[in-house]
Parts: C-alpha cells; structure tokens; sequence
C-alpha cells in the first residue's frame, strides 16, 4: 500500500512539473511546434524537386538581347507563329495557315485553334508582340494578325519564325514556363525554365559570346550539353558523347573584292578557287551560295573541284604584273585561313594573312562564316545597290541584279525557282567568291545526362 502511495505521488510530482514547465515556457513551445509544422508543410513541396536529380544545363553559342534570341533555344518554352520544313520552306505551327492580298503587301495570318498560354488564359491575337523592321502589325481579332508591308516580298512568312510569349510576360505556349532571366548590360547570359511535370528537369539555357567560352563551360562540367564547331578535345573524352552534324544553314566563303586591281580578273578569281583543296576543311565542300537542302538550290552549277594545274593556266591567262594577296579572317577560321594560304602558295600566290575582327572596310579576299537564310533571296550580299552596305565584294553584274529583282517580286515557287537556278549558274560562274564548305558542327553531352534529354519533348 505504501509503495502504491510513492507512486501516486511520482506521477502528481512529474504532473505539476509538467504543468508549471508548460506555463513558464508555453510560448517557446508553441514558436517550436509552429516552425515544425511550417518546415514539415515546405518539404513535402521542396522535396520532390530536390529529389529529382532532374538538372539540365545546356550551352549555345551566341550573344543575344531578350529581342534577338533565335527559336531554337526557346523551343521548350515556346513556337514560333512559322516555322521552316527539311527543304527550307515555310510551314505552319502557331498559325492554321496565311492569305495574302493581290498586291503582295498584306498577309494576314490565322492561329490554330485552342492554344493556351501558360497562366491557362487562351491565346488571342491581340496578346502577341512582334516587332518586325518597316512593318504594319493589327490584330484584327482574336484569331487574325494583319501584316502591312510597304512593299511585296514573297518570302515574308518567314520573318514569323520568331518566338512568341504573350504581352509584357514570358509566358509562352510550350511544356516548359521561363521562371528567370539573367542579363548584363541587355545581354541574355541565362534562362531558367521548369514544367508542371515533375518528371521533367529543371533546365539552365546558358549562353557564351565565344567558342572556346562554350568549350570551357563544358570542360569544368558548367554545362552538360553544348553545341560547338570544334570537338577535337573532347573525342577521346570517356564520360562524353560527340555527334557530328554538318550545319548546311551557314557557309565559310572567300568573298573577293572585285574592285580590287588583282582581284577585279574573273580569270583570278577562278584560279583562286579551283586552286583550293575542299577536302582539308571540317566541314561538306559547298558548290554555291545557296544550301543543298533548300527548294531552289541548283545542282548543275559549275564546279570548283581542287584542280592546281587549272588554276596555273587560268593565272598564266591573267597575266597579271603581281601576284600578292593578303587574306583577312575571322579568328575563328584561323585553322582554314592557314589552308587557303597553303593552297594559294602552291600556285604561286604570295600571301599573307590577317586577323580582323568584324568585316574590315577595306580587304582583298575575306574568309568569313555566313548564315544562310532559308528563302534563297540574296539581295543583300550580290545587288549592285548593295555596294557598300552589304554587298561586301562590290559586285556588280547588271544581269544577276534583273535575276535577284524578279525573283523576290514573284509569288509563284516554280518561277521562282526558275530565277534563283539562274541566278546561282551565272553567280559561280563569275566567282566573285569563292564557296567552300558548310561546317559541321558537334553536340558535346555528358553521357549521365543522356536519359534526361530524351525525356524532353521533341
């Protein structure tokens, strides 16, 4: 009975304790259990996105305002009202399809059906921006964009192949939502998008001004996946995978002043280019200024093929008093520089060489990387009233200005077709540049990454 006692008496003791604990500490108590339960309640939020080892980091190559950013490295958050087929030609994706007035200088173009933005909100007309130079832009409701052009150009659809996000947001229409921003000075350094979809990663599109920035992210494993022109230093990488792709949308060309003394021979600038061996450049030999995967590319051009003993008795024809020729380049193009030189040397040029950056103003032979557009129009880089602008060689030639004039006037592809073949027999022909090789490029993966990447959608 008595130890029944001692106890009863334990327990008032602990009890009373207990109480007088509670009362004197209570509100420490209660901030504790309160801070618990708020970490608790996050972590069942956090955890899931910490858990998922879901990160991608994937580099391009490129300096870019918010404005200028290309499609491709936004296709996870967002489309393009048009974009471009295997054959250059410009397709639907945002847009149902397009009519254009008689005159050639209105389109108006119609989106799909059922689009949402990623706040849920449909899209409507009248959400998009998009700034395009000298153009009209009316959203005439909901489902039609007008576009007003001063003059008709047949190509203009694919001016639409730009990334589309709604009006003074970045919400877009893809499974990916853009959730950061990093700039410095108007210049896009990184984008960081996620999806609803808790199986896919997180993902850091990061950009570099320069190759060997891109190359160096991915050595020190800043990115995991890149796109670069150069892989030699990564082929006996174990951990890497290295796919070679040829890039047919640029082209590395010697653009010839044909102003120039020497240069103004059409019999030396054909000598120049047979004199140059295609086979040593990273890339595939190109025959002329327009991709083999375009519509109006034209296969029966005349050929350059490496032929040193036609190069001396196109340079013995020319007669020429000298024979010296400095060629600028890009840095990036020191490598094929190097040859070109080797291979004038051969046939007696003297040359030398100088690295410019930007396109100097005044040059006898340039070695430069250029981007293709996918219409064939060439306007820019061949009319006579281009001189000086972005006719870079001065060339004028009053039958290639009627061939670029009509074909940009004319709707119908076939006649349009029928011009840039033209265009293209009487361009090589002249060689006011030499067309050597579309590049090929590499996409550097780490191998570990691979399965995440697959999970993206195409």
């Amino acid at each position: 009975m008595s130890a029944l006692k001692v106890k009863v008496r334990r327990i008032r003791f602990w009890w009373h304790l207990s109480l007088a604990y509670l009362s004197e500490y209570r509100l420490r108590l209660l901030i504790i259990l309160l801070t618990l339960g708020l970490l608790g309640a996050a972590s069942l939020k956090i955890f899931p996105v910490l858990s998922r080892s879901n990160y991608l980091s994937l580099g391009y190559v490129g300096s870019y305002s918010l404005e200028t950013i290309p499609t491709e490295p936004l296709l996870l958050a967002t489309q393009s009202l048009v974009t471009v087929d295997d054959s250059d030609r410009p397709v639907p994706q945002l847009a149902s399809h397009w009519q254009i007035t008689d005159d050639g200088k209105t389109y108006v173009v119609f989106l799909k059906d059922n689009l949402k933005w990623h706040n849920g909100s449909p899209v409507s007309a009248g959400d998009l921006t998009i700034a395009i130079k000298n153009v009209q832009i009316t959203a005439l409701n909901n489902k039609a964009i007008e576009f007003k052009l001063p003059n008709p150009i047949y190509s203009f659809p694919l001016a639409l192949d730009k990334p589309v996000f709604k009006s003074k947001s970045f919400y877009g229409v893809g499974e990916f939502r853009i959730v950061g921003i990093d700039q410095v000075d108007d210049i896009v350094k990184k984008i960081t998008l996620v999806s609803k979809d808790q199986s896919l990663p997180k993902v850091d599109i990061k950009f570099y001004p320069t190759e060997t920035q891109a190359q160096n992210a991915l050595k020190i494993g800043e990115v995991k996946s890149a796109i670069v022109a150069n892989a030699k230093e990564f082929e006996n990488w174990p951990n890497l995978k290295v796919e070679k792709r040829v890039e047919q949308q640029e082209i590395v060309s010697v653009f010839f002043n044909n102003q120039d003394s020497l240069l103004s021979s059409q019999e030396l600038r054909q000598a120049l280019t047979f004199a140059v061996n295609k086979s040593e450049f990273d890339g595939l030999a190109a025959t002329g200024p327009i991709s083999p995967k375009n519509w109006a590319y034209n296969p029966q051009t005349k050929r350059y093929d490496y032929n040193s003993a036609r190069a001396k008795e196109l340079i013995k024809k020319a007669n020429s008093p000298s024979l010296e020729i400095t060629l600028s380049y890009a840095p990036s193009l020191k490598e094929s520089a190097e040859s070109v030189k080797k291979d004038w040397q051969a046939v007696g040029f003297k040359v030398s060489l100088k690295e410019t950056k930007g396109v100097p103003k005044n040059f006898q032979a340039f070695l430069a990387l250029n981007k293709l557009s996918p219409d064939p129009d060439q306007y820019g880089l061949w009319h006579s009233s281009q001189k000086g602008i972005t006719n870079l060689t001065n060339y004028e030639n009053k039958k290639i200005d009627k061939l670029l004039e009509d074909a940009r006037s004319i709707p119908e592809e076939d006649k349009r077709k029928e011009l840039y073949f033209e265009f293209q027999r009487f361009l090589v022909e002249d060689a006011p540049a030499a067309f050597l090789y579309h590049p090929y490029k590499y996409q550097v993966t780490y191998e570990n990454i691979l399965p995440l990447i697959a999970r993206l959608p195409k």
